[in-house]
C-alpha cells in the first residue's frame, strides 16, 4: 500500500524499507571495540593498577584506596594497550566516604565530577574524546580529593563507541542538545524516493540535521515532474535541529513520487527527522495531553481541600471535569512511578529499582500504541528519569529532555526545570502540530526539591527575605541525607545540624506551596495556548502527579522512603467536554496504571494484553465500575533515599481499598520497624494510628491477597521480561546528580 492511503499521518521513516535509496557507500564499516573492565579485585598481588600516592587494599572484591596525607592517585595498567579513538566513556562504580570530587586524566584530557552521597555506591561516567596513537595514553584516576577518607572501587569500565551510521541509509533515534528524534540518516550525496498518496491539504513536516563539524549539507525536497525544488536549505551546525514545512496541497488526492535529497562532501551524514505527511484539515479524533506535576502531594492542592489556594486553576478545571479524589501512585519516586503510568504495569512487575534500570522489552507503552494508531507523539520533560534513562523514549517521535533548551535563542533558561521554561518549548511544538491528532506528554518539576519558587511566587506563602538563609540551611543537610534534590531528614538530624526544626519545616512547606502555585499558573497558560489554537475542546487533558512529598508526617522529609499516604496519594484530573459531559468527583480508589487503559478506551483503540490497570471511563461517567485487581504501591530495599531511614532495609507493599490500608514489610526485623500495619482510611486518612493488632482477621485476609498478588506478578514478569539497563552518559548523570538522585536508588 502506498504511504498515506486511509492513514491520518504518514511517517516516511516507517517506509524506508520500500523506498528507493541512492546514497554514498562511504559508510563506516569499523566494528566497535570490546569493553575493557577491571573488577573483582581479589588480592593485592592481583592489582595491576599502579598506585602513585596513597595506600591500597582489597575487600569483598573492591579495590580500597585511601590517601595518606595527600590525595590518592592510580594509573591503569599499560596492557591491554588502549586505542582511545575507539572509546567514548570511562565509567567508575565506587563508594567514597568523603571528599568533594573525582577526577580522571588521559594525556591532555581531564574530567571531574562531584562525588555523590558518602557511603553509597555511585556510578561516575566521563565522556572522553582522546585522539592519540594506540597505547600512548594511560588512564589516571583520583577517586577522591580527600586526604584521609577511603574509597571502595567496585569496577572501572571503558565503554566503546558504537559503530554508528554503518549503512548507506538507515534509521536511528538521534539527539541534539537533549532533543531526540526518530531519524533517517543518509550518507551524502543521497536521494530517497517515496511513493506517497497525498491527502487533501497535505503537508510534509520534517526536521534536518547534520553530524559534520566541518562542511555543510544541503537538503532538498523534490516532486516528480516539478522543475524546481519544493524546499532547499543548507545546514552546517551539527548541534541543532532545523524544522521545515512543505505545502503539498497542489498534489492533494494524487499519488506523488516524493524525493528527499542531500548534497554534501562524499560520506557526510545528513539526518531527516520525523518526515511526516499529514493533512492540514482538523481531525475529529481527540488529542491527548498528559501533564505531570512532579512531587505534588494531593493534599497540598486546594483542588483537594488544602487551606492555601495553591491550585486555583486546577480547581476551575476540576469543576468542569472529573476529579479522582483517591488516586494512588505505584511507587514513591519518579522513575518507577512514571514507568507504571506509561506502561500500565505495577512497579513490582516492571522491576525498575535502580537509576540505570529500563522498562522490560515485553512492555507496551502508551506512546507506542498511539503512534501505531496514527498519532504524532512528543515527550517534553524536565527530568531525565522519564526519558531515555528509563526506556520511555519508546513510541515518541520527538523527545526533549532536561535541561530545557530555548531553541529560538540557542541558550538555556536560568531555571532549566521549571514549567515556565517547559512552556517555551511546548508552545512552538503545538504550533507546528496542532493540525494533527497528537499525544503530548509534559513533565514539570516545580514542586520537586530543592524548593525555590520564582518571583512573585516566592512571596505568596514564604518570606523572601529568608530565602538565602533557608537555602544555606537546606544545603547543609547533605551526604547520607540527600536524595531527589531534597534533604531526607528527621527533626533530630535538623536539630543536630544546629537548626531550629520547627522553623526549618515551615520554611520548607511555604516554599513548596509556592512552587505548586507557580506550576498551576504555567498549566493554565498551556491550556490557554490550546484554546488559542482552537484545539482545547478536542483535547483529552489529564493532569497527574507521580508521587507526593513528606514533611515529617512519619518522621522524615522528601520522598522515596515509604508507602504512606503523603507519598502515594497523587493528583488525577481528566477533562474533555465531549467525553465527560457532567463534572464529577470520584471517591473510589484508582491508580496511575489506570490512565493508559482509560486513554485507549476513550480513543476506541485496542488495548495490549499486558496491561494491569483498567479503564476508568465508565467510573468517570458515573456508570457501573468493578475493580478487578488490587490497588498496590510498593518500594524496594535497593531504593535508598537516605542511609538513616529505617525502611531502607526492607521491601514495602501497600494494599489500598476504600476502608483499609495494609502495609507489609518483608525484612522489618532488620530495620526495627513493624512488619505489618493497618489503617482505617475513613477515620485516619493520614495513617497515624496503626490498628493491626485490633483487626487480625483483616490483616490475615490482606496478607493472603498480597501473597497471591506477588505470585501473579512473578508470572507476568516472566512474560514481559525483566527490566533492562541503560548506560547513562555524563550529561544525564550530572542532571540526575543536580536533582540529587545519584546515590539514591543504588545497590
Amino acid at each position: 500500500m502506498a504511504p498515506g492511503r486511509s492513514q491520518t499521518a504518514v511517517r516516511l521513516d516507517d517506509y524506508l524499507s520500500t523506498a528507493s535509496v541512492q546514497a554514498s557507500r562511504a559508510a563506516s564499516t569499523a566494528s566497535a571495540a570490546e569493553p575493557v573492565v577491571w573488577q573483582n579485585f581479589l588480592s593485592k598481588s592481583d592489582i595491576a593498577w599502579q598506585l602513585i600516592r596513597g595506600s591500597v587494599a582489597v575487600h569483598n572484591g573492591d579495590l580500597m584506596v585511601k590517601g595518606d596525607g595527600s590525595t590518592p592517585v592510580l594509573f591503569a595498567p599499560k596492557q591491554p594497550a588502549i586505542d582511545w579513538k575507539l572509546y567514548q566513556a570511562v565509567e567508575i562504580r565506587m563508594s567514597a566516604q568523603g571528599g568533594r570530587e573525582v577526577k580522571i586524566k588521559i594525556g591532555d584530557f581531564e574530567g571531574k565530577q562531584k562525588l555523590g552521597p558518602a557511603g553509597q555506591y555511585n556510578i561516575y561516567r566521563f565522556d572522553v574524546n582522546v585522539d592519540a596513537p594506540k597505547g600512548s595514553r594511560v588512564l589516571g584516576l583520583m577517586p577522591t580529593d580527600s586526604l584521609t577518607e577511603p574509597v571502595a572501587i567496585h569496577s572501572i569500565k571503558l565503554i566503546p563507541k558504537p559503530a554508528g551510521f554503518s549503512k548507506p541509509a538507515g534509521r536511528d533515534n538521534i539527539g541534539k542538545r537533549d532533543e531526540y528524534r526518530n531519524t533517517v540518516y543518509v550518507h551524502s550525496p543521497s536521494t530517497l524516493g517515496f511513493r506517497v498518496a497525498v491527502p487533501l491539504n497535505g503537508h510534509l513536516h520534517f526536521g534536518m540535521g547534520t553530524t559534520a563539524k566541518t562542511g555543510a549539507v544541503t537538503f532538498k525536497v523534490m516532486a516528480e515532474g516539478a522543475p524546481t525544488a519544493l524546499y532547499k536549505k543548507t545546514l552546517s551546525d551539527p548541534d541543532h535541529w532545523e524544522d521545515a514545512d512543505v505545502d503539498l496541497s497542489g498534489w492533494g488526492g494524487r499519488s506523488l513520487n516524493l524525493q528527499l535529497k542531500t548534497d554534501a562532501a562524499e560520506g557526510i551524514v545528513g539526518l531527516w527527522a520525523n518526515p511526516l505527511v499529514t493533512s492540514a484539515a482538523p481531525k475529529p479524533r481527540p488529542n491527548v495531553l498528559i501533564y505531570t506535576s512532579d512531587t505534588l502531594r494531593a493534599d497540598h492542592a486546594s483542588l483537594y481541600g488544602y487551606t492555601r489556594d495553591t491550585t486555583p486553576f486546577l480547581k476551575k478545571l476540576g469543576a468542569s471535569g472529573v476529579v479522582f479524589e483517591d488516586c494512588q501512585a505505584q511507587a514513591t519516586w519518579t522513575k518507577a512511578s512514571i514507568a507504571s503510568l506509561m506502561t500500565s504495569l505495577y512497579a513490582f512487575t516492571h522491576g525498575i529499582i535502580r537509576d540505570s534500570d529500563t522498562i522490560p522489552s515485553g512492555a507496551s507503552t502508551l506512546a507506542e500504541e498511539l503512534r501505531a494508531a496514527g498519532y504524532v507523539t512528543a515527550s517534553i520533560v524536565s527530568s531525565p528519569f522519564v526519558g531515555r534513562a528509563t526506556g520511555l523514549e519508546r513510541g515518541f517521535d520527538y523527545l526533549l529532555e532536561s535541561p530545557v533548551v530555548l531553541r529560538e535563542h540557542n541558550q538555556q533558561t536560568e531555571r532549566d526545570t521549571d514549567s515556565e521554561a517547559l512552556n517555551r518549548v511546548v508552545f512552538p511544538w503545538l504550533e507546528r502540530h496542532h493540525g494533527e491528532p497528537f499525544l503530548l506528554y509534559a513533565h514539570a518539576t516545580d514542586p520537586h526539591a530543592p524548593y525555590g519558587p520564582p518571583p512573585p511566587y516566592d512571596g505568596k506563602f514564604a518570606n523572601p527575605s529568608e530565602t538565602i538563609s533557608f537555602q544555606r540551611a537546606y544545603a547543609s543537610l547533605h551526604g547520607d541525607h540527600q536524595y531527589g534534590g531534597g534533604a531526607v531528614v528527621s527533626p533530630g538530624i535538623v536539630r543536630k545540624a544546629g537548626l531550629q526544626p520547627e522553623r526549618f519545616i515551615h520554611q520548607a512547606i511555604d516554599r513548596y506551596d509556592g512552587e505548586i502555585l507557580h506550576n498551576d499558573h504555567s498549566l493554565e497558560l498551556l491550556l490557554n495556548k490550546l484554546k488559542q489554537l482552537g484545539i482545547l475542546e478536542n483535547t483529552l487533558v489529564i493532569v497527574v502527579s507521580d508521587h507526593g512529598e513528606e514533611f515529617w508526617d512519619h518522621g522524615w522529609t522528601g520522598h522515596g522512603q515509604s508507602v504512606y499516604q503523603e507519598l502515594t496519594h497523587s493528583l488525577l484530573i481528566m477533562w474533555n467536554p465531549a467525553l465527560f459531559k457532567s463534572p464529577r468527583r470520584v471517591r473510589e480508589p484508582v491508580q496511575l496504571i489506570d490512565v493508559m487503559p482509560t486513554v485507549l478506551d476513550a480513543l476506541h483503540l485496542k488495548a495490549p494484553e499486558l496491561m494491569e490497570g483498567q479503564s476508568l471511563l465508565a467510573l468517570a461517567r458515573g456508570q457501573k465500575f468493578q475493580r478487578r485487581g488490587l490497588v498496590v504501591a510498593s518500594r524496594f530495599a535497593a531504593v535508598k533515599p537516605a542511609g538513616l531511614v529505617p525502611e531502607n532495609a526492607t521491601d514495602s507493599f501497600a494494599l489500598i481499598d476504600p476502608k483499609w490500608k495494609f502495609i507489609y514489610r518483608n525484612k522489618a526485623a532488620k530495620s526495627g520497624i513493624q512488619k505489618v500495619e493497618l489503617y482505617d482510611r475513613v477515620a485516619d486518612r493520614a495513617e497515624r494510628h496503626d490498628i493491626s493488632a485490633k483487626h487480625p482477621r483483616e490483616v490475615e485476609q490482606r496478607m493472603a491477597a498480597l501473597r497471591q498478588w506477588i505470585d501473579a506478578q512473578n508470572k507476568i514478569r516472566a512474560i514481559v521480561g525483566h527490566s533492562g539497563t541503560t548506560t547513562l552518559d555524563s550529561q544525564t548523570l550530572e542532571q540526575m546528580r543536580s536533582l540529587g538522585y545519584l546515590g539514591g536508588p543504588s545497590q
